[in-house]
């Protein structure tokens, strides 16, 4: 499978939030990398979570989707709000 695109990841933008605030994650952004987004996770969450999410948003997308968590040692180039809303759900 593809990585998603960018135009893809911003077309279904409301659907990867819904998604995301299922499995604790928001605040996403798309990195410099083809599919990948990064996120910020809820405290209590883990990389089961991340993992789980990225299964379903690939899935509903027909193409791979790759996110990294925010935090400490994370080193990620974030380059836009995913579908241009800076720091929405």
């Amino acid at each position: 499978m593809k990585a998603a695109t960018a135009a893809t990841l911003h077309a279904n933008a409301a659907t990867i939030r819904q998604l995301g605030r299922q499995y604790g994650l928001h605040s996403f952004t798309l990195s410099g990398e083809p599919g990948e987004l990064v996120a910020s996770l809820d405290e209590g969450r883990t990389y089961f979570d991340v993992t789980a999410f990225e299964a379903d948003a690939s899935g509903l997308l027909g193409a791979t989707v790759e996110v990294v968590p925010r935090g400490p040692g994370v080193d990620v180039q974030e380059r836009e709000a995913l579908g241009g809303m800076r720091g929405a759900a």
